[in-house]
């Protein structure tokens, strides 16, 4: 082992963040990005440039209540202490939630068991523009139990080629999915929560608006058949907007980093 990778611990940091002013959380050349800030902030307290591992990658507009990074310190910072220092320096739409020691081989991608998302809507023909960087306001009325039958169906092991942005086949397009279901038990906001694998470009954004479509009579029932069973020709019209869509936990070892309900 080296001097320096002796003097460094491996530590995992759970970060929220308000995805509304950011192009995503993963690096991109000239533009704002999850990624960017954190490192900025860690290069800064260790006085080294320092690189991040996220356990998934989030799109333009989405949050995060629980996102997973690793990364090594210096071995001098005590993981509360880095907590409180991390949280001080970062942007306001940026928050740490907890540090931890973790093995030196730990990736929080690569050993993530799966990762649950959910998508807010609220319901009610009533538009609330001061929540659109937070839900959904579609203005239809919807049927909760068509919403529930079509997420009945999203379960299982299968492509979701038509529930993805085009232009990834080096990612291949099975997921598993282990659960998909709709809420209905906070008036007047609806979610759509879904626990997979791993998850496409959109996947999720595709999956609520076209369930949204169907409940609210604008599409046949038969269309979502059609796009998970992968048939040529069927495509979805339109993803829901990206300021509906929180990444809520990942799961590692079979425990969950993170409550569901813990900003809604």
């Amino acid at each position: 082992m080296s001097a320096s990778a002796a003097s460094a611990a491996r530590l995992l940091a759970t970060i929220e963040y308000d995805g509304t002013s950011f192009h995503g959380s993963q690096l991109q050349p000239g533009v704002r990005t999850v990624q960017r800030e954190v490192e900025a902030a860690l290069s800064r307290l260790f006085d080294r440039r320092t690189r991040i591992d996220l356990a998934g990658r989030t799109d333009a507009g989405v949050h995060a209540t629980a996102q997973e990074i690793a990364f090594a310190a210096p071995r001098r910072w005590d993981a509360d202490e880095l907590a409180r220092a991390l949280g001080a320096v970062l942007p306001d739409d940026i928050g740490v939630r907890r540090v931890r020691e973790t093995a030196a081989d730990f990736h929080p991608r690569f050993d993530a068991e799966a990762r649950r998302y959910r998508y807010a809507i609220a319901t009610g023909a009533r538009r609330r523009p001061f929540l659109r960087d937070r839900c959904w306001s579609p203005g239809w009325p919807l049927d909760p139990e068509a919403l529930a039958r079509l997420a009945a169906a999203i379960s299982g092991e299968r492509s979701f080629e038509r529930f993805a942005r085009a232009g990834q086949p080096e990612r291949g397009t099975r997921c598993r999915v282990g659960s998909a279901i709709w809420l209905f038990d906070r008036p007047p906001f609806a979610f759509f929560e879904i626990v997979a694998d791993r998850f496409l470009h959109h996947m999720v954004r595709y999956l609520v608006g076209t369930s949204v479509e169907i409940a609210a009579g604008r599409r046949p029932f038969d269309d979502f058949e059609r796009l998970l069973a992968g048939e040529a020709g069927s495509r979805p019209v339109f993803p829901a907007p990206p300021g509906g869509l929180y990444l809520t936990g990942v799961r590692y070892a079979g425990e969950w980093n993170s409550d569901p309900d813990l900003l809604w």
